[in-house]
């Protein structure tokens, strides 16, 4: 008789206990994941915070909090986790009524792009383990990992060698009713720019700075065809690198840039250039521009380009074209446009092949074909 009552007060409890969980399971439960911040460098280290409330007294015995993200942000944390093409987590959870979860997962993003989390897979089982409760919930957080920038010194070589040539030939760039101020004098400063006065005053040379024309700018064209059929991937990383290097070494220097390319999103749409800018601030906004590009709408649609630019030549912009294709078709438009702009071409190309020097506008930039 008392075996029989057991029985029967173990199964009213079993059935209360189920319909409780099927009806509450998910009452006051939110859950969220998201990055500590909203972009990155390549090669820096960032966390990813996953956080789970329980607004309610039924707990939570076996809780599993599931999502994937690219491989390319790589984590320190590899407990509960599995790297195939995305990096998958499954943790798992007791999580009594009325508490807050939180974890945070550190890792470097070793690979230029835009990664999200967009969705969680919840997964929840009642008190006796006999039934699960599962949801997917959207999250759709994200962050922006930046292309790695070039060494300095490579760059500085770049851009005070035919670069620095082709710089020097645009019309004046600074409006002089525009005082702004000064700065201390930096190695290529035009003599005319030198505050005479306030640099004996300090001891030091002194610059004046001016606020820029509206039309003198920086402007750079990415081309992301490529000649190359060997691990033509990595040749177009290192030309995006190129770009968003140059772009902040001219924004550091006060320069107006601007950046367009034939680049595609994630859904096969042509990217949205950024106008050009003077702020530092304009580099970020560049950089989440480059970090987006997943594909290239091809070589015509940067012929097409050239074409336009050719119509309404800028001719206070220094126009620089960085391309690791460099065939006829392209640099007879480029000609053309050498006849009215200041204009000058960077190819990169893999070291072992002959270095681009067709034109005189033209220089190459080595990539090591052997790294990674």
């Amino acid at each position: 008789m008392h075996l029989v009552f057991i029985i029967l007060v173990i199964t009213i409890i079993y059935v209360l206990q189920k319909r409780l969980y099927h009806r509450y399971w998910k009452k006051g439960l939110r859950t969220s994941v998201y990055f500590d911040r909203e972009y990155m460098e390549c090669g820096e280290e960032a966390n990813l915070a996953l956080e789970i409330v329980n607004d309610k007294a039924l707990p939570l015995p076996v809780f599993h909090f599931k999502f994937a993200v690219d491989r390319a942000l790589r984590f320190m944390d590899m407990q509960n986790s599995v790297v195939t093409d995305c990096y998958h987590r499954n943790d798992a959870f007791s999580i009594m009524g009325y508490q807050k979860i939180k974890r945070s997962l550190r890792f470097v993003g070793t690979e230029r792009g835009f990664f999200r989390v967009e969705t969680v897979n919840l997964m929840v089982r009642d008190f006796f383990l006999t039934s699960t409760f599962a949801e997917t919930r959207r999250e759709d957080r994200g962050i922006y990992v930046f292309p790695r920038k070039v060494d300095p010194g490579m760059l500085t070589r770049l851009v005070c060698g035919k670069i620095g040539e082709q710089a020097a030939r645009r019309s004046p760039v600074e409006d002089p009713l525009s005082y702004r101020g000064l700065r201390d004098y930096q190695p290529g400063d035009p003599y005319r720019s030198i505050n005479m006065k306030q640099s004996a005053r300090s001891g030091e040379w002194k610059v004046n700075l001016y606020e820029p024309t509206q039309d003198a700018e920086i402007r750079i064209l990415l081309n992301l065809d490529t000649d190359s059929m060997v691990r033509a991937d990595r040749l177009l990383e290192e030309t995006i690198s190129l770009v968003s290097s140059l772009a902040r070494y001219y924004l550091a220097r006060k320069e107006r840039v601007s950046v367009w390319s034939n680049g595609k999103d994630e859904n096969d749409n042509i990217l949205t250039a950024p106008g050009p800018g003077a702020e530092l601030s304009h580099g970020i906004t560049i950089d989440k521009y480059l970090a987006e590009i997943r594909a290239s709408a091809g070589k015509d649609a940067f012929l097409s380009r050239l074409d336009e630019e050719q119509k309404s030549i800028n001719r206070q912009a220094l126009y620089l074209i960085i391309s690791p294709y460099y065939k006829e078709d392209l640099l007879n438009r480029l000609d053309r446009l050498m006849k009215e702009a200041s204009l000058h071409v960077v190819v990169p190309y893999y070291s072992g092949m002959d270095a681009p020097e067709r034109r005189s506008y033209l220089s190459g930039w080595e990539v090591d074909s052997y790294a990674e």
